[in-house]
């Protein structure tokens, strides 16, 4: 039942007050990253990949920076799309279905000018923690190095959606480490590192 209403309130609320539910329960995360000079390295020009159900972690530490994402043209994803925009992410609109190629090309486009960008490859839809071609397709097309993003949360709260989304709960103990990945990556070695 308080998943249900924090979800609601996350996702079809004024996308304005969710922008400032993450940002304020962002706060409280005790957060502790690893791999961070990977991307000192590569400065801004980097591809991050992690898994759907993690996505809310990179929304409060990669806010005001455009990192560049692909979001579902779907009612749902109007309004994720404005509470990213409102975090200060680049937003491209996109799926399979629907103008995805042209999402998929802007986005490539994006990251070839030096900017960050990143994509869940299970998502928009699953299957869970299944990575789709897509990622390496982009990989291969910028040239960026690319890194694994793999997120654990101390106490959390895990919706019953296709990806068992998490919700760090406030004051929880959120462990980020980037993985530099090898070029040309086959989807198994991918999932692995993610995993």
């Amino acid at each position: 039942m308080i998943g249900s209403l924090i979800k609601s309130f996350l996702w079809f609320s004024e996308p304005s007050l969710a922008a400032l539910l993450i940002y304020i329960l962002g706060l409280t995360w005790r957060i502790k990253f690893r791999g961070v000079s990977l991307v000192k390295q590569h400065t801004a020009q980097v591809l991050y990949v992690f898994w759907h159900e993690n996505m809310l972690p990179p929304l409060f530490t990669h806010r005001g920076r455009k990192v560049g994402v692909i979001v579902s043209p779907s009612r749902d994803g109007e309004l994720i799309s404005r509470v990213l925009k409102l975090l200060g992410f680049k937003v491209f609109r996109g799926d399979t279905k629907e103008k995805g190629s042209t999402a998929l090309i802007e986005l490539i486009k994006y990251g070839k000018r030096g900017f960050e960008i990143a994509i869940t490859p299970d998502g928009p839809k699953g299957p869970r923690r299944k990575a789709k071609k897509g990622v390496l397709l982009i990989a291969k097309k910028t040239n960026l190095p690319l890194l694994a993003v793999r997120i654990t949360s101390g106490k959390c709260f895990r919706f019953s959606s296709w990806d068992k989304f998490m919700l760090p709960y406030p004051f929880s103990r959120i462990e980020i480490e980037l993985i530099k990945v090898e070029k040309n990556p086959d989807k198994q070695i991918l999932e692995k590192l993610l995993s």
